[in-house]
């Protein structure tokens, strides 16, 4: 997913393993979401039942 690929890549380019973040990652696109990710995992977001909720 997005969010996940994000979360990756900022971890790429922080060079540090994702295990070792908390970040917070924001999709907008055909919706718009926003995620927090903690150590790697998703542990709260913006989104709905839908991602076209989008942001509130």
């Amino acid at each position: 997913t997005s969010h996940r690929y994000v979360a990756n890549r900022v971890a790429n380019i922080l060079g540090k393993p994702i295990k070792e973040l908390k970040i917070i990652t924001a999709h907008i696109g055909n919706g718009a979401s926003v995620a927090a990710v903690k150590y790697g995992r998703s542990v709260d977001t913006s989104m709905g039942f839908t991602p076209l909720e989008g942001l509130v």
